[in-house]
This record gives structure tokens, C-alpha cells and sequence, in this order.
């Protein structure tokens, strides 16, 4: 299988490194992507597997960039719904 497409790392690898979903749920996301062509990112956001800020990180992570989460308008902000989205997951298991 491959870890990277075009350079880049896959999106579902690099979510897993992250700890933000496991293998199992990306190999999910990525059978109904076959399904109907979905984007991952979105199939995974409509199920509730991750939240916009988590899908933001992967994406930035896949160019080698970080997103600073300290800094700007909203400082703190982004934390907070992934705390919100990661508790509301943990509930649901």
C-alpha cells in the first residue's frame, strides 16, 4: 500500500500519526470514498470521526506545514472545539 501520493503523505496516514482516528476507521472512510467519490476529509467530517480544525491540521501536516493554534484572532478557539469534538466521540463510544 502507499504512504504518500504526489510527495505527499495520505491524508488518512497522516490523521493516523496524529491520533486523531485509527486505521480501521480510515480503511471505512476509505470504502465508501470508492462508493460514491467523496472527498476522505469530508466523509470522515460527516461521520463525526473528526472535527474542521483536526482536518485542517492533517491537510497543513501533508505539506509539512503547522497550523500555530497560539497566535492571531480566535487564539484558543481551535483548541476548544477539538476538545468539544473529542469528548463528544469519546461519549458516543
Amino acid at each position: 500500500m502507499y504512504d504518500t501520493c504526489g510527495g505527499r503523505p495520505l491524508l488518512g496516514k497522516v490523521l493516523v500519526s496524529q491520533g486523531v482516528i485509527d486505521q480501521g476507521e480510515v480503511d471505512e472512510a476509505l470504502i465508501a470514498q470508492f462508493n460514491n467519490g467523496q472527498r476522505l476529509g469530508e466523509i470522515l467530517l460527516d461521520r463525526g470521526l473528526i472535527c474542521r480544525p483536526e482536518l485542517d491540521r492533517a491537510i497543513a501536516g501533508q505539506y509539512g506545514l503547522d497550523v500555530d493554534e497560539e497566535a492571531g484572532f480566535g487564539s484558543g478557539l481551535r483548541a476548544a472545539i477539538e476538545r468539544r469534538h473529542r469528548l463528544r466521540r469519546d461519549l458516543r463510544v
